[in-house]
C-alpha cells in the first residue's frame, strides 16, 4: 500500500514538473523582445508627416523643409500631433544660427537635435527617429 502511494506521488510530481517546464518554455519563446527595433510596418503606423515649413537661415537664405517623425507607439504619435506648435518653435530656435552650408552638411545632427529636444517634452512614449523627407534651400 505504501508503495502505491509513493508511486502515485512520484508520478504526480513528474507530471507537474513536465507541465511547469512546458509553461516556462512557452512563456520564454512567446514573449515579445523589447530590444528589437520596430518593424517597417510599425514605423509607418507610428509616424507623423509634418507639413513643409519655411525657415530663415543666417546667411539671408531660407529653406523649405518637411519631416517624418517616427514614434514608438500610437499614443506618442497622437501626442506629436498635439505638440506640433512646440516642434515648430524648436525648429525655429535651432535654425536661427544655421546657415545654408551647415544645413546641407549636417542633416543628421540637425535631425538628432530636434529629436532630443522633442523627447524632453514627450509624456506618452518617445520619438525614435526624425527624417527630413523634403528640403529646398534657396
Amino acid at each position: 500500500m505504501a508503495g502505491k502511494v509513493f508511486k502515485s506521488i512520484i508520478i504526480g510530481l513528474v507530471i507537474v514538473s513536465i507541465i511547469g517546464m512546458a509553461a516556462i518554455i512557452y512563456i520564454l519563446y512567446n514573449q515579445a523582445d523589447d530590444d528589437q527595433p520596430p518593424t517597417l510596418d510599425e514605423q509607418i503606423e507610428y509616424s507623423y508627416m509634418t507639413e513643409a515649413y519655411s525657415i530663415d537661415l543666417s546667411d539671408r537664405r531660407y529653406a523649405q523643409i518637411q519631416f517624418n517623425i517616427i514614434t514608438d507607439s500610437e499614443e506618442a504619435r497622437v501626442e506629436i500631433e498635439k505638440r506640433m506648435f512646440q516642434f515648430r518653435n524648436i525648429l525655429i530656435k535651432q535654425s536661427v544660427e544655421m546657415d545654408s552650408e551647415t544645413l546641407q552638411n549636417n542633416l543628421s545632427d540637425f535631425e538628432n537635435t530636434l529629436k532630443e529636444e522633442m523627447n524632453k517634452l514627450m509624456e506618452e512614449g518617445e520619438i525614435t527617429d526624425i527624417y527630413i523627407v523634403s528640403k529646398i534651400v534657396q
